[in-house]
């Protein structure tokens, strides 16, 4: 699967289309998402999902708070172009988590404010 990198701005809100993957890691699967590098963990695939959620609210939520998202999201490599409209596009992953064997990958489409 091939996963979509797209951040529109809507309406003074900005969607991203963020590829999360999953990888089982002894007795735990971890959830990892590259492009914000963001991890979190739990006993099973849906409470690794819900931990990973959880911890990107709190980033979201506090680099917005801080006034420092977009400033992360350029260190991590992230480019933005104001015009003809807003557009935020992530940084290309070298070697994607979902070619490891025993990982999956999903697509997790997310909302903050507009940053621009």
């Amino acid at each position: 699967m091939k996963p979509q990198k797209t951040v529109k701005s809507v309406a003074k809100t900005i969607k991203l289309d963020l590829s999360v993957s999953f990888e089982k890691e002894g007795d735990y699967f971890v959830a990892y998402c590259p492009a914000l590098e963001l991890s979190s963990y739990g006993k099973s695939e849906a409470s690794a999902k819900k931990s990973f959620d959880e911890a990107l609210e709190i980033f979201i939520e506090e680099t917005v708070r801080k006034g420092t998202l977009l400033k992360i999201l350029l260190e991590l490599g992230w480019t933005l172009r104001q015009k003809p409209s807003v557009l935020y596009k992530p940084p290309t992953i070298k070697k994607p988590i979902s070619s490891r064997p025993n990982s999956r990958t999903i697509r997790e489409t997310v909302q903050f404010p507009s940053l621009a």
